[in-house]
């Protein structure tokens, strides 16, 4: 194998370690001694919470399949939904159940493909959410207050 061959594979290999030491959760720990974990994540890697999780400042809802997931969420007051399609067509974002909206709804937007919406609760209760073109996709927001 030749100096330059040595040198480059010896380059590759510290460029993949740093990668991995920089993708590592960090910790931080504050002054009362509790431990957070920091994660750092693509949108595509993100994953909404289970339904029965509160979420903290922003959630994730994905589109795929025609439908959303999760199809019910449970967030505290001021948390901010992200929608994201992650279907090949167009969907909305709409405030109504059976692809028809509310009068004066919360949110009702059209998500292109790979398009997002955010939707921040800020009034406790419940709000269906569904899509206009496709009737059948259905999702319960839950907002605690």
């Amino acid at each position: 194998m030749s100096n330059r061959s040595i040198t480059l594979l010896v380059g590759a290999m510290l460029a993949l370690a740093l990668a991995a030491c920089t993708a590592a959760p960090s910790e931080t720990a504050d002054a009362g001694g509790a431990t957070e974990a920091a994660e750092t994540s693509s949108p595509e890697e993100s994953v909404a919470p289970e339904s029965e999780e509160p979420a903290t400042d922003e959630t994730r809802v994905r589109i795929d399949g025609s439908a959303f997931d999760p199809e019910e969420l449970t967030v505290p007051v001021g948390t901010e939904v992200v929608f994201v399609n992650a279907d090949s067509f167009e969907h909305t974002v709409t405030e109504g159940t059976d692809g028809q909206a509310v009068d004066d709804p919360i949110v009702d937007e059209e998500i292109a493909q790979n398009g997002t919406v955010s939707v921040t609760f800020d009034e406790a209760g419940t709000y269906d959410i569904t899509c206009e073109i496709h009737p059948s996709m259905q999702l319960t927001v839950t907002v605690e207050g």
